[in-house]
């Protein structure tokens, strides 16, 4: 079945499928769904690893996710109706999804490849802040000081608060226009530093359906880039997102959706939010029509990624998906500590060394400062996650583990604090567009100390 096909299907389920109140699949399909499973295949996570190291609780949870997807489907909001495939069909389009996939054109293409659990390889890095916001006036000098970092792949680009100092409203004209403008710069930008051909994934700006379908069009994108949006937490959608969906598969573009799953929420603890990653990112291939998936686990009350809990069931969750599939993954890097912080860089160090051992293929971010603090993320230390990712797969799972830890130890007792750092123009020269002294020397500092740790960042 070809995309457009599979996409009249699911348009077709959208309509037709099983009327539901949308409390009753909250409450049956997705709470009551993941209790009833966790229980059935008997999840418990070990609470003293942060990686993974049982391969086969993966597999158990990779087939409840699987389970939990065929017995829920998606919900679609707009039409009150449950979109299903069953259990035959999902396994049939995840074996048929690609397992290499070519962002940007030309000199500046990168290829992303599926995760090999006992062997992996370097992760690549959709830089950026990932839709974080930032001042108008600083947006330009950011984003093309992000994208002169060798070291990332693929540009994921902040958020600029308005456009031409007025606040962007969602379904407004001004959404249009906030779009054309962010896709104008990254053109731009893209052919200033060199780099014409890196890959964007868009649009940051696009808060509903329209900006996004109005910009993605035409000359604006251009091979390689990517149409990235999210999915409604948990297993659900709108025309909204249908649209895109839609968008992006007539007109050949890359889709790379993402669905977050809310901890404590109708998914509960750890277990069940591991097996909701595998179904949401089985969904994002099969609903969504991904051609990668990932996701943005976050702690319920800091707002980051790198809390040990959450670390340890999102490594379970993507192990399960890469031992049991071919498919591309990604995750977002939210940290906690902002720029001028060596918290931070503990959190990336951490999380990039856990995301290689649990089949990562692909890192957005860092996202510094929890992505929701203005200006407070800057190209250094998506410097220093490149660095530490092309090091990552030399040093072996056990020696990974050990180091989380060591991290973990440095940074666990400050995420309490918040210590949300200083903004880009505090810690980079706005015109030169380099790091100041004072950053680089504290970014020079942690990187000392993980070679006395025994890891070799140098050599990346």
């Amino acid at each position: 079945m070809d995309n457009s096909t599979r996409l009249m299907d699911i348009i077709e389920r959208s309509l037709t499928g099983e009327r539901m109140s949308e409390a009753d699949f909250d409450r049956n399909s997705i709470a009551r769904g993941v209790k009833k499973i966790v229980k059935k295949y008997d999840l418990k996570f070990p609470k003293d690893s942060v990686i993974n190291n049982d391969i086969e609780l993966a597999d158990r949870v990779y087939q409840a996710g699987l389970e939990l997807l065929s017995e829920s489907g998606v919900y679609s909001k707009d039409t009150g109706r449950v979109i299903r495939f069953s259990k035959q069909e999902i396994e049939q389009i995840v074996r048929n999804a690609p397992s290499t996939l070519t962002f940007g054109k030309g000199d500046d293409a990168k290829v992303e490849c599926a995760q090999d659990l006992e062997n992996p390889h370097t992760m690549l890095q959709s830089g950026g802040p990932v839709g974080s916001p930032i001042p108008e006036e600083y947006y330009m000098s950011c984003l093309t000081a992000y994208m002169k970092e060798p070291f990332i792949d693929t540009i994921s680009p902040c958020t600029a608060e308005t456009v031409r100092g007025m606040d962007v409203r969602t379904r407004s004209p001004l959404e249009i226009v906030a779009c054309w403008e962010e896709t104008y710069k990254v053109n731009m930008i893209r052919k200033l530093v060199g780099r014409p051909g890196l890959s964007y994934g868009g649009c940051e700006m696009s808060v509903s359906e329209i900006g996004q379908l109005s910009a993605a069009q035409g000359s604006q994108f251009q091979q390689g880039d990517t149409h990235t949006f999210g999915i409604i937490s948990e297993l659900k959608t709108d025309n909204g997102i249908l649209c895109k969906v839609a968008h992006a598969t007539m007109s050949g573009g890359l889709p790379d959706p993402y669905g977050n799953p809310i901890y404590g929420g109708l998914g509960g603890g750890d277990e069940g939010q591991a097996v909701l990653i595998v179904a949401i990112n089985l969904a994002l291939i099969v609903f969504f029509q991904g051609a990668a998936c990932g996701s943005s686990p976050t702690h319920p009350i800091y707002f980051n990624c790198t809390s040990r809990n959450v670390m340890n069931y999102t490594s379970v969750g993507f192990q399960a998906l890469a031992n049991n599939t071919n498919l591309m993954t990604n995750l977002v890097l939210s940290p906690v500590g902002g720029p001028m912080t060596k918290t931070l860089l503990y959190e990336i160090f951490a999380y990039d060394l856990m995301a290689t051992y649990s089949g990562i293929s692909r890192m957005y971010g860092p996202r510094s400062a929890t992505g929701a603090i203005s200006g407070h993320f800057s190209p250094l230390e998506a410097r220093f996650s490149g660095e530490v990712m092309r090091v990552a797969p030399s040093i072996g799972r056990e020696k990974a583990e050990e180091l989380v830890q060591k991290a973990l130890d440095k940074f666990e007792a400050d995420i309490p604090n918040k210590p949300y750092g200083k903004p880009y123009w505090e810690v980079y020269d706005v015109r030169t567009m380099k790091p100041t002294d004072e950053w680089l020397a504290m970014y020079n500092e942690v990187k000392d100390e993980l070679k006395s740790w025994g890891f070799p960042i140098d050599q990346a």
